[in-house]
């Protein structure tokens, strides 16, 4: 946090944030009909919130890819493990700390967006805040396989593998939940079977769907809730026991 850029960073992506705001201004019309502004609003920020959501994984990666590294250069691992400090404490410091570091930029963003909503509605909807701790499960995941990863690999290939593993849940679950559509499902004249690597791959984009289900209030019916966080939970479970497998097997 003590890095300037941090700041403006964030300052950046508020303002960008607050551009929803002519979503709520001005006339709209489709087919000489017009449009609801609270129609297209809710349909706005919605999308503002997938593209937060998906955002801050790239920021994850960048923040938690040098963790280890960085204190290993300049003596900080050091100086940290002198005192009476276990190394598992260390290690899931280092990790819940970047967590909770990213959860508070993206809950300011998403907050941003609620804000936004209160002001043109007169109502203020949890379900942006409470969808921004659950997308949170996903950045702690990103965070973990990143941090693993760099004890294995350079920084910047851990970081690049994260974001293909979530590229990947992203087009393989979107992928199967658009077959999910009857009409989609006609044009391609069948149903859709999902395969076993589907399932058991991390559930990152059906998690942060999930969420936006708390906003738009609509039924989440692909797979059960309670899967979803558990894949993700388990993955991220797993990925800290070798983290700190590999860690303890370290020099110092």
């Amino acid at each position: 946090m003590r890095q300037k850029s941090f700041y403006v960073l964030l300052a950046v992506a508020v303002a960008f944030v607050l551009l929803l705001r002519s979503c709520y201004q001005g006339s709209y019309t489709v087919n000489g009909r017009p449009v609801d502004q609270a129609f297209l609003a809710l349909h706005a920020s919605v999308i503002a919130f997938h593209v937060i959501a998906a955002g801050m994984f790239l920021m994850s990666a960048m923040l938690s890819m040098g963790i280890f590294s960085r204190d290993r250069d300049d003596g900080s691992m050091v100086m940290f493990l002198s005192r009476p400090v276990e190394r598992w404490q260390y290690v899931l410091g280092r990790m819940l700390g970047t967590w909770v570091l990213s959860t508070v930029f993206m809950f300011i963003l998403h907050l941003t967006i609620s804000l936004i909503v209160l002001a043109n509605t007169g109502t203020l909807d949890a379900g942006y805040l409470a969808a921004s701790l659950l997308c949170s499960v996903n950045l702690l995941f990103a965070i973990v396989l990143t941090s693993a990863l760099s004890l294995f690999l350079p920084n910047v290939m851990a970081a690049l593998f994260t974001l293909v593993v979530i590229g990947v849940s992203y087009v393989s679950d979107g992928a199967f939940q658009l077959m999910q559509i009857e009409m989609v499902r006609q044009v391609m004249s069948g149903e859709s079977q999902a395969s076993l690597w589907r399932i058991l791959f991390p559930k990152v984009y059906m998690l942060q769907h999930l969420a936006s289900t708390w906003i738009t209030n609509q039924g989440f019916d692909v797979l059960p809730p309670l899967y979803v966080w558990s894949n993700v939970l388990c993955y991220t479970v797993a990925i800290v026991a070798a983290a700190l497998w590999r860690f303890y097997r370290s020099e110092i």
